[in-house]
């Protein structure tokens, strides 16, 4: 299930062509001498206009909009004067400032501007902050920029629009952030932290540009690295300053979006997941609810996991089926539970017939839909040796046990969609010496900073009341996050169980120290399976399977974010509890400072171990 989420609102339409570029008029006189071309030769694809500036008189001097055809909702971001200072020191500096912050606001809520950028020059914004949050109620949500310089100290510039967000009461999800470019380039560590806020452009001065063997504009490589990486989280770029190069404002736009065109092409994961960017899915529960045909089909796409599949099934019967000399291979017998539409059942032929060892093969489903599948499949000859079971596995009883039984059950947090429970319910199908594939997985959490996820979460009422949705762990596709520490394993599972008393509930206490000063937001989940001796599956970052996308992280989120410094340790307890009818995790930060439970008693947010 896809939980819907509020339009951020700042998307910029593209219809003139250049998909990231924009540029930026510094003044109104700039406007009334080149508003002829803004738009007419289509380059650009928006244009940010200062609204108003001061006449010599420190007046209040609005752009003559009556002048220009600009189509204002679609292709203009509106500038509020650089000498705004509403938090001066000086009484009348702040005063003359607020009057004109007020009138520009409102100027461009009676154009119909989009979006409006503010400078963030000042340490302390707390004046700008509070009038903000009144534009953004009375304007119903009209979308604010943030420009931020990016230079010496990053901790600076960071806690500057950190502190911005702090104030704001409301409509935190309306702003968004842009970082200008300085001479200082931002290291890798401090741009992971800035795309975990909603960075939505990069301003670069024409300054920054140095000349080519050609004569044309480039930028030194850190910034191409830069800007490039950028565009994967569909981050666009504003050019201002005039044309120091003497090759026209166009040769500017032609350089960024001929790095846009020689990016690094998306591999098959983030192919296959365009769109799913940072939005929430609700995770399956396929034994309470039977999976519908276009979610199987999904997941039989991928290139990866099956191989893996076939590759576990195939050494496993060399090791067991193989021959001694004079001999005759050893049949076996392969119970594939939870079977689905057949795709772990052709895996498993397909190592047989590789190995040259036969098998009789069970494929075990409760999904009336996918039965129908599975009975018209055993039709094709290759499927001769499958015979189709219509049965829960937990409860079959089957004519001959298992050698090897083979599943994939495995959530996005490896045990969330109740694997320990099916498997442990079906290893009376196998053999005392039976194997099964997966052997053993292992969950793994790791803090994460992440505006956008946090506001998707705050802002989504869709399903669930909202003071629930802080409640649930979420299946997302992450891409604009930071880790704050490495990645630790939580709990682990091992198959065939041969505890004397088996209990699948969990509790666990794990520290992290962060890397840099940061706002946590909450914890992403990820899992191994060990599927037999060295062949893996994984959604760890260090070990992902490559090209795998049957799974996304998981994501747990914090009610309260809490702002953490650099060494700082954090500590967060986890648990899986278990009862007769349903299981369900329960998360709660203990240090730096307690929170409430999350998710205490499942209230919100629990598996059903039953239709």
């Amino acid at each position: 299930a896809v939980v819907s989420t509020q339009s951020t609102g700042f998307e910029i339409s593209t219809e003139m062509g250049d998909p990231v570029c924009g540029v930026e008029y510094k003044s109104i006189a700039h406007i009334e001498s080149d508003h002829l071309e803004i738009f007419s030769n289509q380059k650009f694809a928006f244009v940010s206009l200062p609204l108003s500036e001061k006449n010599e008189n420190h007046e209040f001097q609005p752009l003559e909009i009556y002048n220009y055809s600009f189509e204002w909702g679609s292709k203009v971001i509106g500038v509020v004067p650089d000498n705004v200072n509403v938090d001066s020191s000086d009484l009348e500096v702040r005063s003359k400032s607020v009057n004109l912050l007020k009138k520009t606001l409102k100027l461009a809520c009676y154009i119909g501007v989009n979006t409006v950028m503010i400078n963030l020059d000042n340490d302390k914004n707390t004046n700008l902050a509070r009038l903000c949050a009144y534009h953004l109620h009375e304007s119903h949500g009209r979308p604010l920029w943030l420009r931020v310089s990016v230079g010496e100290n990053s901790d600076r510039e960071w806690n500057k629009w950190n502190n911005f967000l702090s104030l704001l009461p409301e409509n935190q999800n309306k702003v968004g952030l842009v970082l200008e470019l300085t001479e200082k380039v931002p290291s890798e560590q401090d741009m992971m932290r800035w795309y975990s806020e909603v960075l939505l452009a990069i301003s670069v001065s024409t300054k920054l540009f140095v000349t080519n063997k050609c004569g044309f504009p480039v930028l030194r490589r850190e910034f191409q690295n830069l800007i490039s990486r950028s565009f994967k989280n569909k981050v666009q770029v504003v050019v201002h300053g005039g044309d120091v190069h003497g090759q026209g404002m166009d040769a500017y736009q032609k350089y960024i979006y001929h790095l846009y065109e020689s990016k690094e092409p998306l591999s098959v994961y983030e192919e296959f997941s365009r769109g799913y960017e940072e939005l929430l899915q609700i995770p399956l529960q396929p034994l309470k609810d039977n999976l519908d045909n276009s979610t199987y089909e999904i997941f039989e796409k991928d290139p990866i996991k099956y191989k893996q599949y076939e590759e576990a099934v195939y050494q496993i019967l060399l090791d067991r089926g193989s021959p001694v000399p004079g001999g005759e291979p050893t049949c076996q017998v392969v119970m594939v539970v939870g079977a689905g539409r057949g795709p772990l059942v052709r895996a498993s032929l397909n190592a047989s017939r590789r190995s040259k060892i036969p098998v009789r093969v069970y494929a075990v489903e409760k999904n009336e839909s996918a039965l129908i599948i599975l009975r018209n499949l055993v039709k094709d000859p290759f499927f001769s040796e499958v015979t189709i079971v219509d049965s829960d596995m937990r409860h079959w009883e089957p004519p001959e046990k298992a050698d090897i039984l083979v599943s994939e059950l495995l959530g996005s947090f490896s045990d969330n969609e109740l694997s320990p429970e099916c498997l442990d319910g079906a290893q009376c199908l196998m053999k005392p010496d039976g194997l099964s594939v997966p052997s053993e997985y292992t969950s793994y959490l790791a803090p994460i900073s992440s505006r956008k996820l946090f506001n998707n979460v705050n802002s989504q009422s869709s399903e669930l009341a909202h003071e629930d949705s802080f409640h649930l762990g979420y299946v997302v596709r992450l891409q604009c996050f930071n880790l704050l520490d490495k990645v630790q394993p939580c709990f682990k599972f091992v198959h065939p169980n041969n505890d004397p008393v088996i209990d699948n509930s969990r509790h666990l206490s794990l520290e992290f120290t962060s890397t840099t000063e940061s706002v946590l937001h909450g914890f992403a989940g990820y899992f191994d399976a060990k599927l037999y001796r060295d062949v893996y599956i994984s959604t760890h970052p260090d070990t992902h399977s490559p090209d795998m996308f049957s799974w996304f992280p998981m994501f747990f989120p914090l009610k309260h974010p809490l702002r953490v410094r650099k060494d700082e340790k954090i500590v967060l307890d986890f648990w899986r509890v278990v009862d007769d009818t349903k299981v369900w995790y329960e998360w709660a930060l203990s240090d730096p400072a307690p929170q409430a439970i999350h998710n205490s008693r499942g209230v919100t947010y629990w598996i059903g171990k039953f239709s």
